[in-house]
């Protein structure tokens, strides 16, 4: 449901009759919401129980994702459905980290959180190999494709062990909500693991976004049609990288491993600034998702270890908010630049500069035993 737009970008932007911006706010209208919602989705998942939200949240996704057929060339309607599917996203979402925590095994935990994470990253690789099969009505196989997925979710929960997921809900009065989000805002911990995931996870989906664009304008013979395919496998390398950061996870220091990707992946912007043709910006964009999938990982662990029992589905939240925020100004800002700049180049040597500030920030922290 993240990537389910840009496989068919250009006849969004036809349907639409909208450029490169207004594709930007079409692309990051979902984020905005799912941002804003993952702590008010956590508090709820706290009280409601995690099953009950995964039904509500699943259904909300599978309705809303079909809604805009009833008016394609709406973009109000488009936009609005898109904003409702990012709340239910977000509970969905926080509903299956926390059905990870409780149903795999706290040694195999970091092993666990990679799968799913590369289950996730295969979500978003569906559309780049399925959508150009369908030509020009690419965009009504996007919004059907997008709804068949919480739909197999809702079937998949017959054949989940549902018993621990009736857990004990915890208490909702306005003092102990009060002093959850206190408890997690006050965390520098979750507001640095917040930024890798946002540079990270934000990442994915700028690559999935704007790679065939970046592609594209370094190609004089193609456009990012062609390269969609490529962006696939930059995808799928991200993939496999999120699997390989949950194994390399249980065998190091997560915190020291988190800091060092996300030294590689300031460097690598730097990189695919620089590059000049397209298959050497390919091979950059392979290496940053590679680097960005490794996080994964790494950052939910810390996560739900630094929240504690009591507050993981808060804690992940809150984390995940900062995640997004960050997520949607990267999309922002690529589009945004792209359209005004006529380039992708500034936007990357930015992004660059903010991560390497972030690894200045994750090294304090080790040095300080933030994460001991």
């Amino acid at each position: 449901m993240f990537m389910n737009i840009p496989p068919v970008a250009t006849q969004f932007m036809q349907l639409f009759h909208v450029g490169y911006s207004g594709l930007s706010f079409f692309l990051s209208a979902l984020f905005w919401t799912h941002a804003l919602a993952q702590i008010p989705a956590g508090l709820l998942i706290d009280r409601l129980g995690i099953l009950r939200s995964l039904v509500i949240s699943a259904i909300l996704c599978t309705v809303c994702s079909l809604a805009p057929l009833l008016a394609p060339h709406n973009l109000g309607l488009a936009i609005a459905m898109r904003l409702v599917v990012g709340i239910a996203s977000a509970m969905l979402f926080l509903g299956i980290v926390f059905v990870v925590k409780v149903l795999a095994p706290p040694q195999f935990l970091a092993r666990a959180q990679g799968i799913q994470g590369a289950a996730f990253s295969l979500g978003t690789m569906v559309p780049y190999l399925v959508l150009p099969f369908f030509e020009a009505w690419g965009w009504v196989a996007s919004y059907i494709m997008v709804a068949l997925m919480p739909a197999l979710l809702l079937l998949a929960l017959l054949w989940t062990p549902r018993a621990p997921l009736r857990q004990k809900t915890a208490p909702g009065n306005n003092v102990s909500i009060w002093l959850s989000l206190k408890s997690v805002a006050r965390s520098k911990q979750l507001w640095f693991l917040g930024c890798c995931h946002g540079f990270s996870f934000g990442t994915i989906t700028a690559l999935g976004s704007w790679l065939p664009t970046v592609l594209a304008d370094r190609d004089q013979n193609n456009g990012p049609e062609h390269w969609a395919l490529a962006t696939g496998v930059v995808l799928l390398g991200g993939t496999f990288a999120r699997i390989g950061g949950g194994e390399m996870g249980g065998r190091s220091d997560l915190h020291k491993l988190l800091t060092r990707l996300v030294l590689g992946i300031s460097l690598l912007y730097t990189a695919m600034a620089l590059m000049p043709g397209p298959l050497t910006t390919l091979a950059a964009g392979v290496c940053l998702a590679v680097f960005c999938g490794g996080t994964y990982a790494a950052v939910f662990v810390l996560t739900i270890r630094t929240t504690g029992p009591g507050l993981v589905a808060t804690g992940v939240g809150f984390m995940a908010t900062v995640a997004c925020l960050i997520n949607v100004l990267l999309t922002l800002l690529m589009g945004n630049v792209r359209e005004y700049a006529g380039s992708f180049g500034p936007a990357l040597l930015v992004t660059a500069l903010c991560t390497a500030a972030l690894y200045l920030w994750g090294r304090r922290l080790c040095r300080d035993g933030s994460f001991n």
